[in-house]
């Protein structure tokens, strides 16, 4: 970063991070310490040996060693959110291995990341917004960089109650999070393209954490206080281990039930949900009726949805609209998949649109899924329609009753064998 304020250095640089006031990471960087090391097996896993591997966790201990001294300092570590990277890496030369991450020089439960983010991106306007339960003091980020933000990664669950994610993507997924950790605060922003403009990044950044470092002026303990002790200190010491290490479980727990409530939860953009958010929500609906599906991208062709199962094939693509029905377009696209589907197997596919129509709109008070025209033509080209909202009614009885196979498949028959008209799988 340009300016004259800002020491920049490398995660396995020598310079020291102890007298800095807000230290900024990007883990981005980082996979180049090991990508010239990485050896793949028959598994398809990504392992460094020893004694590189312990080199690159000994870089990650010693910064994260750092990082906990400015923390208990009163200072701000800011990490900028990127997907996560990372290897199994030797320890010794014990043919035994541990997960090391890009973002293991932050001294949080590995889970914390591994759990929760995920790899997304979008640079459109109004992609994004600031949770109103969300006030801190980067709040101001948020609207200094609001049209610049091009966010890699997303914490999977969502955000909207809990006040330490201060900015969500339109999913309610949180790209921005502020934690109080010891005396000091770990700050996780997304990226944006900061070199457009080094001072603007750099001023917003003071802004944010001036009032909080004001109030921690205070004389960081020389190294030589370790040698003087006081009575009961050291009993103090390890219960605060103690409960670091319970506080530890319990964030882990906490990540897990976190994760599981997402995965049930996610369910829900099937009433609002469009494009790839919406097709994957179908996929894994389709798995849950037994079918196997996948998206298909195969040289130029793209299919939304190539599902099968013993009572037959089919493929179905996929449209969300704001405030309206489904048109005749996406009828055509289906037409076009049918035939390219066919020319790959030699047998014909069921055709099946799948809409979100009115799909901001309360599903209660929603208008016809489909146009007029869309029957017309379904009805003579013997595809199927289906609403989202109908796939989520059939979701929600599955998730009360997942052992109900017969239900199941009376869902993968009438997916098959409707033609012509709506299905209604939960009739």
């Amino acid at each position: 970063m340009n300016d004259k304020k800002v020491v920049n250095t490398s995660i396995n640089g020598d310079e020291t991070l102890l007298d800095a006031d807000v230290v900024i990471f990007d883990p981005s960087e980082f996979h180049k310490l090991w990508e010239d090391r990485v050896r793949y097996g028959d598994d398809n896993v990504g392992r460094v040996y020893s004694p590189t591997s312990d080199q690159i966790r000994q870089i990650f201990e010693a910064r994260k060693n750092e990082v906990e001294k400015i923390l208990e300092n009163g200072r701000i570590i800011i990490s900028i959110l990127h997907p996560i990277s990372g290897f199994n890496g030797e320890i010794g030369d014990r043919s035994k291995f541990d997960v090391v991450t890009n973002y293991d020089f932050l001294p949080l439960p590995q889970n914390y990341f591994l759990d929760r983010l995920k790899s997304g991106s979008s640079n459109q306007q109004n992609s994004i917004k600031h949770n109103p339960k969300g006030k801190t003091i980067f709040s101001q980020f948020f609207h200094a960089f609001k049209d610049e933000i091009e966010y890699t990664a997303y914490f999977d669950f969502d955000g909207t109650e809990n006040q330490d994610f201060f900015i969500l993507n339109k999913a309610n997924r949180p790209i921005a999070s502020f934690h109080k950790y010891s005396n000091g605060l770990i700050i996780n922003l997304p990226s944006l393209n900061y070199d457009k403009d080094d001072s603007k990044f750099t001023g917003v950044i003071r802004q944010c954490t001036e009032r909080f470092l004001l109030k921690k002026q205070q004389t960081p303990p020389p190294s030589w206080t370790s040698f003087f002790s006081l009575n009961g200190e050291s009993d103090l010491e390890s219960k605060l281990i103690e409960l670091g290490k319970q506080i530890d479980a319990l964030e882990l727990k906490r990540s897990h039930i976190q994760k599981e409530k997402s995965e049930l939860t996610q369910f829900k953009g099937l009433l609002y949900e469009q494009g790839n958010e919406l097709e994957i929500l179908v996929l894994k609906s389709f798995r849950l009726f037994g079918f196997k599906s996948e998206n298909r991208k195969q040289d130029d062709l793209e299919h939304d949805v190539v599902f099968e199962s013993d009572e037959g094939r089919g493929i179905a693509e996929i449209e969300g609209r704001d405030n309206d029905a489904i048109h005749i377009g996406k009828l055509d696209q289906l037409n076009r998949a049918v035939d390219e589907d066919f020319e790959l197997t030699e047998e014909y596919p069921q055709g099946l649109l799948i809409g979100n129509h009115y799909r901001l709109t309360n599903p209660e008070k929603r208008k016809e899924p489909f146009t007029e025209k869309v029957k017309i033509v379904a009805n003579k080209k013997s595809f199927g329609l289906l609403t989202t909202v109908e796939i989520f009614k059939a979701i929600s009885y599955i998730i009360e009753n997942p052992d109900d196979e017969g239900f199941k498949k009376k869902c993968r028959d009438k997916i098959l064998t409707t033609t012509g008209k709506e299905i209604e799988l939960t009739e």
